[in-house]
């Protein structure tokens, strides 16, 4: 039966030569822990705080139980082999650095680096990465062997590959981001080769240092909507615009496999494209808004592109109640162009309401299309937009129930972004006049994205 010590602070030298079972280690300021050898160290619901010296010998350093745990302080961490056996994960919190030099082993859990990363040094492996056991957060892989980066995020495990570097002090750093990459990188902006790329998912990959040109490879399955795995491409986003990278192999179907680029020399970010409409890739949801309208709720959303789409769930929820389903809509299947849903609903508990879209594919795979929408009541100040046309030109009105700065984007009907912009606006109503964008003849779609709302309306520039 395994004994652990509650919290071991060290203040002095300490020289481990046998195992360590903790709930918690500190290093203090001063004080230093030497392993020697083949030692064990296991931290079970607790912490590893290190504002001293921590020199590795051989050992493996072991996060177990189910409480979170942390490596904090303000020293580098040099770690032998690294195992990850904590059901609620181990988060990096440190000012330090943390590197493992020999294996990273993930047995439960995820590794959560947040606004730091792990280093993986030149030869040192990872194993046992998976969909729920993966670096949640940025890794760094130092040497010139071809690794495999074991990165993921929102419950998905989304590993980018490359080749081998020239020299052992190149150094690559990669995280991946399931999420649309559109509001950074404009998913309509595209060089010739590509006819699309994935709203979906994308990844970053930096060289951080050295020179060498590496393939790229990336991995889908089967929430990455591929249908025609012959017509993929590897998109690198440029600064301006998505290029084509190329595909030099490819393996597995259309639910799950990998792509390889051509040589890349420029970096970051990646996502997934096609050559040919065959890939629409994602259902891309342009907008989704609940406007209240006496007693009723009004809720209509609009997508730019659907890739097997079979129907729309939206649910409502009061504060402190659970999500219900309100409606069953039938979704277009696969669609290249603007499509436009509408419903209404009961509101007449005159109190804020909460909803929420749901999208599910002909496998009957669920995506989650937004975060809660809020519905406000209707004997309050309503966040809406309105147009209307003076001898000023082309307005609109927002009303607002606070003072907030909001995101206003602009996007022409085939679903290209022509405008991003922040709006700092005030309490109920603010006039916007849209000569000020020198917008070209044409009809647009303007969405205000705030905190706790999102709307959108048409307009037409004459």
């Amino acid at each position: 039966m395994k004994k652990f010590e509650v919290l071991i602070a060290i203040c002095l030298s300490f020289v481990l030569t046998n195992e360590l079972k903790a709930q918690g280690v500190e290093i203090s300021s001063g004080g230093k822990i030497e392993c020697v050898s083949s030692v064990s160290i296991e931290i079970k619901n607790g912490n590893f705080i290190n504002n001293g010296t921590y020199t590795m010998g051989a050992e493996t350093f072991t996060f177990s139980g189910t409480t979170n745990g942390n490596i904090s302080g303000s020293s580098n961490n040099d770690i032998y082999s690294l195992n990850v056996n904590n059901s609620n994960g181990v988060s990096l919190n440190g000012i330090g650095y943390c590197a493992v030099n020999k294996t990273l082993t993930f047995s439960t859990g995820l590794l959560n680096t947040g606004s730091n990363f792990i280093i993986i040094n030149d030869n040192a492996t990872v194993s046992g990465a998976s969909t729920s056991k993966y670096i949640n957060g940025n890794c760094r892989k130092v040497g010139n062997d071809a690794f495999t980066f074991p990165i993921g995020n929102n419950s998905k495990y989304a590993p980018i590959g490359i080749s081998a570097p020239a020299n052992v002090t190149d150094h690559y750093t990669a995280a991946y981001y399931k999420t649309n990459p559109n509001s950074l990188y404009s998913v309509t902006s595209l060089d010739l080769g590509l006819n699309n790329v994935s709203t979906k998912e994308y990844w970053t990959l930096n060289r951080t240092n050295g020179t060498s040109n590496v393939f790229v490879t990336l991995n889908w399955d089967n929430t990455s909507g591929v249908s025609q795995v012959a017509d993929l491409q590897v998109a690198r986003w440029d600064g301006v615009k998505w290029t084509d990278a190329g595909n030099t192999s490819t393996t597995g179907n259309s639910s799950l496999g990998s792509i390889t680029s051509s040589i890349v020399s420029s970096f970051s970010p990646f996502t997934l494209g096609s050559s040919t409409v065959n890939n629409p890739l994602p259902v891309d949801l342009l907008y989704f808004n609940a406007d209240c309208n006496n007693s009723k709720v009004k809720i209509n959303w609009s997508t730019a592109s659907e890739v097997d789409c079979d129907y729309f769930i939206v649910e409502k929820m009061y504060e402190g109640e659970s999500f219900a389903k309100i409606a069953k809509i039938n979704g277009s299947g696969n669609s290249n162009q603007i499509i436009n849903y509408e419903i209404e609903d009961d509101n007449s508990k005159n109190i804020i309401a909460y909803y929420r879209l749901t999208q599910v594919d002909y496998s009957g795979i669920e995506e989650v299309m937004n975060d809660k929408i809020t519905s406000s009541n209707c004997n309050f100040i309503q966040n809406n937009i309105n147009v209307y046309n003076d001898y000023n030109g082309l307005n609109i009105i927002v009303n607002t129930s606070k003072e907030e700065t909001v995101l206003m984007k602009i996007f022409d009907l085939t679903g290209k972004l022509i405008l991003s912009n922040n709006l700092v606006l005030n309490e109920r109503e603010n006039l916007i006049n849209m000569v000020d964008y020198n917008l070209s003849k044409g009809m647009y779609i303007v969405n205000i994205i705030a905190l706790d709302y999102n709307k959108s309306t048409k307009i037409m520039v004459k």
